[in-house]
């Protein structure tokens, strides 16, 4: 008796407790929805792997799990996202790429000729010999990024039955606010060399301290001319998730200045839905915006470490500097921890002899 072989597909609902992952296949011309539970994507993944074989085993199909090496499965990651991402980004991937396999060699190829037999212990090895070809902590965690995406991948594709990079974490980079925000100047030149479609664009991250992905679904149901002010909700769309913001503390209302009112108002009657659009009319890609203020800065001349999320920076730089409490600014841009507002702290004004004069002994 034939028996059809299923493509098993992994969804998720949403639930208070976070992602709860099933399996959703037909057999036999039955659907079938096998519930896994709340556990991390990749063991989600494994889970699926499992059912595959488990799947395949019942309709008498006997496939040995293929070997590869942690170099192959470089190549297949990298396989992957040259059909998904831009020619830039690649070079990125590229230096990345180098760089894990020349880890590799240093290492000892001998270890990872099986990435389902490569031990954490190897994997944190692999991982520090990585990290030791940069001095760069930004650029030490980009190659752990590369080194735990290539992980994923072979997780999905089957080759590994399960994490071993447990024990592998970066480092957060020491935050170096004089190149997270624009002075006054360099806003004066950036404006002068942006496209004048997207200058005010620009302007509004400034006057909102937005995220991009706020920014572009950002919709006309969430402005409030009357009280001042725009919402940043989740976006759904018949019933389905679209976008959401980024932590639950992303939810919050941004108070609008007249002159963010007034950027407003110009985009009334673009488009129905969406407050910013493309040139053509349509909803924004993230790419266009980024793509466009980085054209600006570099006809400006002012550094290449400065993108569009520097002018959301600037907007809390400009909130300190002025003596607004960090309570408020973190609250203003959604943070979720007060450290994370803290990086600012250094603008605000110091009132602190005058306080420490009030003492009395």
């Amino acid at each position: 008796m034939s028996r059809e072989i299923p493509d098993v597909i992994l969804r998720h609902d949403k639930r208070k407790k976070g992602k709860s992952y099933y399996l959703d296949y037909h057999l036999n011309g039955e659907r079938r929805k096998e519930r896994i539970g709340f556990v991390t994507k990749n063991q989600a993944n494994q889970a699926r792997a499992k059912k595959i074989d488990e799947l395949l085993n019942q309709a008498g199909i006997t496939t040995g799990r293929k070997r590869i090496s942690l170099t192959q499965a470089i190549e297949i990651h990298m396989g992957i996202k040259m059909r998904n991402v831009k020619e830039s980004t690649l070079k990125k991937y590229r230096a990345n790429k180098y760089h894990l396999i020349e880890a590799i060699k240093d290492v000892g190829e001998k270890y990872f000729k099986d990435v389902a037999t490569i031990s954490e212990a190897q994997f944190e090895l692999l991982a520090d010999t990585l990290k030791s070809r940069s001095t760069s902590d930004h650029r030490k965690n980009n190659l752990l990024y590369f080194l735990k995406a290539v992980e994923n991948t072979a997780i999905r594709k089957g080759y590994m039955q399960k994490k071993v990079s447990y024990d592998v974490k970066s480092k957060k980079p020491d935050p170096k606010l004089k190149a997270q925000y624009f002075t006054k100047e360099e806003l004066k030149d950036v404006w002068k060399c942006s496209d004048k479609f997207y200058l005010d664009y620009f302007k509004f991250f400034v006057f909102t301290g937005l995220r991009l992905g706020e920014f572009i679904n950002l919709k006309w149901e969430n402005v409030d001319f009357d009280n001042k002010v725009i919402s940043i909700e989740k976006y759904i769309e018949d019933g389905e998730l679209i976008w959401e913001p980024k932590t639950k503390s992303s939810i919050r209302n941004v108070p609008l200045s007249s002159e963010a009112s007034d950027i407003l108002k110009k985009q009334k009657g673009k488009h129905d839905v969406f407050v910013f659009t493309s040139k053509k009319g349509k909803k924004l890609h993230p790419n266009t915006v980024y793509g466009a203020f980085k054209r600006a800065v570099k006809k400006a001349e002012v550094s290449d470490d400065k993108t569009v999320h520097t002018l959301r920076h600037t907007f809390a730089s400009q909130l300190a500097q002025k003596g607004v409490v960090l309570y408020k600014i973190g609250t203003y841009l959604g943070h979720s921890k007060s450290e994370t507002t803290r990086i600012y702290a250094h603008l605000s004004p110091s009132d602190d002899a005058e306080v420490l004069g009030q003492i009395e002994v």
